[in-house]
């Protein structure tokens, strides 16, 4: 039995199916290596306070909202993850067994739901975001729901100096109603020429921002999102690759959204 069968054991093993689908489901990515960290451990397997990120990220969508469902994405060191997780209740694994980024994660998970209503709430959180607790998941439900919105992005403003700032940026609209238009990659940003600005359009209108202005703004991606189930079933397999790291981004669902004419906040 090679690796992948291995760990594709490990995943039938562990998952449990539940009797009912609920109207939320967390997918929780983690499948990434960590390059930053230099570690031989899974970054998912690094503790805070003694607990590994990945446990914290899923003990506070438990406590956040009760009854969810759950599907683990794991990857890299996946047996690893998975044993120190074990079998738990309505929740589920599914293996990424190549890296090509987040938005092919969450195409991963999607393939092993049924009977998911269209209007049910889908949460996606980085498994390695291990400072987040469940009152932040509670107010971030709270605010999908008020917002009417078919999709949400949990953001953050960075402190840091803008060269250290390694997180996706928020671009919003240069208008009254500051909407997001889309995520881009500080990769992607850093790839950009320098005596160019990088043209956008959103509802018709041709928004235009310097390399300079997208380098320093600090609104930056969490990597926490929430979808109406079937509009992010809809969307998922439009995402393509053409970016600087070849990837499958989840963020550029932001601006397949806008241009569908679905609503993000």
């Amino acid at each position: 039995m090679d690796n992948n069968d291995q760990i594709i054991k490990i995943v039938n093993e562990f998952s449990s199916n539940p009797d009912n689908i609920t109207n939320e489901l967390a997918i929780i990515l983690a499948a990434g290596h960590g390059k930053r960290l230099k570690s031989e451990k899974s970054k998912m397997l690094h503790t805070i306070l003694g607990v590994p990120t990945v446990e914290r990220v899923y003990n506070a969508c438990k406590k956040g909202v009760d009854g969810i469902n759950t599907v683990i994405v794991v990857g890299i060191k996946a047996a690893d993850v998975m044993e120190h997780l074990g079998k738990r209740e309505k929740t589920a694994y599914a293996y990424q067994q190549e890296q090509l980024g987040t938005g092919h994660a969450v195409q991963v998970a999607l393939e092993g739901l049924k009977n998911i209503p269209d209007d049910a709430i889908v949460y996606i959180l980085p498994g390695d975001m291990g400072l987040i607790d469940s009152e932040t998941i509670k107010q971030f439900r709270e605010d999908f729901l008020k917002s009417k919105a078919d999709m949400i992005v949990l953001t953050g403003l960075y402190e840091g100096k803008p060269e250290d700032n390694y997180y996706g940026r928020m671009i919003r609209a240069k208008n009254n109603s500051g909407n997001v238009i889309q995520i881009m990659e500080q990769k992607d940003i850093l790839a950009l020429p320098d005596d160019k600005p990088f043209k956008t359009f959103y509802h018709g209108k041709e928004y235009s921002y310097t390399k300079e202005e997208l380098i320093h703004n600090n609104e930056y991606n969490s990597g926490v999102f929430a979808f109406r189930y079937g509009k992010l079933a809809e969307m998922i397999g439009k995402l393509k690759s053409d970016n600087v790291q070849s990837e499958i981004y989840l963020t550029d669902l932001i601006a397949l959204f806008n241009e569908k004419g679905y609503s993000v906040a």
